[in-house]
């Protein structure tokens, strides 16, 4: 009997054409996540012994929350939060919190209990990428499994709007970005989306429902929890208990329903409240005040009211910068677009940080949520309120990490992007279907450039830091390059679009200009730089720089270099003694152009002794990087 409703539930979904095209994107977007996680540290299950949460569960194992003991008399008497007075020993453990003779942990436990204690127990010891890529691909899962209950809700959609929505979805709510690295940082953010994707789709299928068991009501509540325990800005999500239990207060008895909904969401919160307590000595200090970084916590300051102007400008404007190379879209310093003055304890540049609007432009669709639950509810029923406490737990997280933090960051968005972005597809899908004549046209194929948009700026932001591996970035920008041509024929000139080099020695101030913000290098004798060069068409042209002999290079030997590009010989070209402007004449063909600088074979034979700074192995310094018209 029960093989004969599986069947039957097999041949339903086989007709289901919205549910195969579901599945089909979660497939493609599952193994793109696969990729983009496993692409600089590929899954192992052991090896880990480094990772900060391979760390904490040795730790709970050993029945301790402190995962490093600083031994007596190595802390002195100066301020160990301060880096100029800090003791050597503390700078093996960046980000680490300090409270008294322990080291802590500061990322969220709730991953560690759930996945990695475990994995200790039967003997592992995994990488960072087989924490974060489960987790996200999971998350994936039940998000797409949220759009398609909503789906369901709005009624008729057109295919190609679904798919579009899904891809959305998986591209655009910033989990490809965090998975660029093996970082504690990105495995923290990777759970909390787990978990809480999963609670939503408990949500919202139960209210679509119109009834759920108690222990599906337990469970939701408990992912919820879970998610606040991997990171503390979704504890309010916990809002999202609110209108379940209003929705389905008439279908269980109350108080077994509020209990449901209220004991393992509670018991997760009560329960951070105690670690954090017993760690710190109050419940509301998770440890970011104690951290030891680079910035230090020694007279830095949290939850200032000035955050707000520059971390909100940081989280919902700051536009990405165009790049003439694949993936032609990086985001910025928000700094660097921010037109008001900083405030004084906020950090001079944040991390890159693309805004919501700029980068994900389907949310302007959100403002008509709360019209539709008033004026139209019968497009999103039941799911409404739901979608509506989604949406304002995700602004409350943007607003309480805009507080909270003296920097802006693009790992904190997914926190609430993915809240967001289901609010504003909910509004997209239910107006494409409802809306009337020209309006639909406009509301359907406006919000499809939008999700478009959305879709290619998510990618982008996945593909930065592919030139960490120059074989595969190389082999995109050579398939990339009639756009990157394109560019360059707009811009009208030649752009060095890429200096790729571990020898830089200047750099602009970040801005929004086409090409390079690398200015200068040193070339050791085994040393290259790898420019790239977009040109508009055919053409002689001079690489221009100030040149200066290295520390490596013997008193009164001439320093020398050599460029060559594909398909073209070697020249070498002798550098004034003393130092001074140089110029290297190279021929430009249409498209992108590969470069290399080396020291040639003649200075090489002039190299000193190697000192201890890798600078001191220089044979050749150049400053002042630009491209001249021969």
């Amino acid at each position: 009997m029960r093989s004969t409703r599986l069947s039957a539930r097999a041949r339903a979904l086989m007709s289901d054409r919205v549910s195969l095209a579901l599945i089909g994107v979660f497939l493609l977007a599952a193994t793109f996540y696969f990729w983009r996680a496993t692409f600089a540290e590929p899954l192992a299950l052991h090896g880990g012994q480094n990772n900060q949460y391979n760390q904490l569960a040795d730790a709970f194992l050993h029945l301790r929350l402190w995962v490093v003991h600083v031994p007596n008399g190595i802390l002195g008497t100066g301020n160990p939060y301060n880096p100029a007075e800090r003791p050597a020993f503390l700078f093996a453990y960046p980000d680490y919190s300090l409270y008294g003779h322990y080291l802590y942990i500061t990322w969220g436990p709730a991953p560690v209990l759930v996945l990695l204690v475990p994995l200790h127990l039967l003997g592992f010891e995994p990488s960072a990428s087989v924490v974060s890529t489960p987790f996200a691909i999971v998350g994936l899962a039940f998000s797409l499994a949220t759009l398609r209950v909503i789906l369901r809700r709005v009624g008729k959609v057109s295919l190609w709007v679904c798919i579009l929505a899904a891809l959305t979805l998986a591209c655009a709510s910033t989990v490809p970005f965090i998975l660029r690295f093996p970082l504690v940082y990105h495995e923290e953010i990777a759970a909390a989306y787990g978990f809480s994707m999963a609670g939503v789709w408990l949500a919202v299928s139960a209210v679509a429902d119109g009834q759920a068991s108690l222990k599906r009501l337990m469970l939701m509540s408990l992912c919820i929890g879970l998610a606040a325990g991997s990171r503390v800005t979704l504890i309010l999500e916990g809002s999202l208990l609110i209108p379940v239990y209003m929705s389905l207060r008439s279908t269980q008895p109350r108080r077994a329903l509020l209990g449901s909904l209220i004991a393992p969401f509670g018991v997760c919160v009560m329960l951070l409240l105690a670690y954090n307590q017993a760690r710190y000595g109050s419940p509301l200090e998770y440890g970011v005040r104690y951290q030891i970084n680079g910035l230090s916590t020694y007279g830095a300051h949290f939850g200032e009211l000035s955050f707000l102007p520059p971390s909100l400008w940081s989280y919902l404007v700051a536009p990405p910068r165009l790049s003439p190379l694949f993936p032609f879209l990086l985001i910025m310093h928000p700094q660097v677009s921010y037109p008001l003055s900083l405030p004084m304890h906020y950090a001079q540049y944040s991390e890159e940080t693309g805004g919501l609007l700029a980068m994900a432009p389907i949310a302007v669709f959100l403002p008509a949520l709360p019209w539709i639950s008033w004026r139209r509810p019968a497009l999103l029923g039941s799911l409404s309120p739901v979608l509506l406490a989604l949406t304002c737990a995700g602004i409350a997280c943007m607003v309480f990490v805009s507080y909270e933090i003296y920097e802006s960051s693009e790992r904190y968005e997914t926190d609430y992007m993915p809240l967001l972005l289901l609010g504003a597809l909910a509004v997209w899908l239910a107006l494409s279907s409802s809306i009337q004549g020209r309006g639909r046209r406009l509301v359907r194929i406006g919000g499809g450039l939008l999700a478009v948009w959305s879709c290619v700026t998510g990618l982008a932001m996945a593909s930065q830091e592919l030139d960490k591996s120059p074989g595969t970035w190389r082999t995109l920008v050579s398939l990339s390059s009639p756009l990157a041509t394109a560019i360059a024929t707009i811009a009208g000139h030649p752009i060095l679009a890429e200096v790729y080099t571990p020898n830089i020695r200047g750099v602009n101030p970040p801005s929004y200009a086409l090409g390079t913000e690398i200015t200068g290098f040193w070339l050791g004798a085994r040393d290259e730089a790898d420019l790239t060069i977009i040109s508009p068409d055919s053409r002689e042209i001079a690489i221009a720089a100030s040149a200066s002999p290295g520390p490596a290079l013997r008193p009164g030997a001439m320093p020398e270099v050599r460029i060559r590009s594909l398909g073209q010989p070697s020249q070498h070209y002798q550098l004034p003694a003393e130092g001074g402007e140089v110029r290297m004449r190279i021929h430009l063909k249409t498209g992108v152009n590969e470069i290399v600088l080396s020291p040639s074979a003649s200075a090489e034979r002039h190299t000193s002794v190697s000192g201890v700074e890798p600078e001191s192995q220089a044979l050749v310094k150049l400053a002042n990087l630009a491209l001249i018209r021969d």
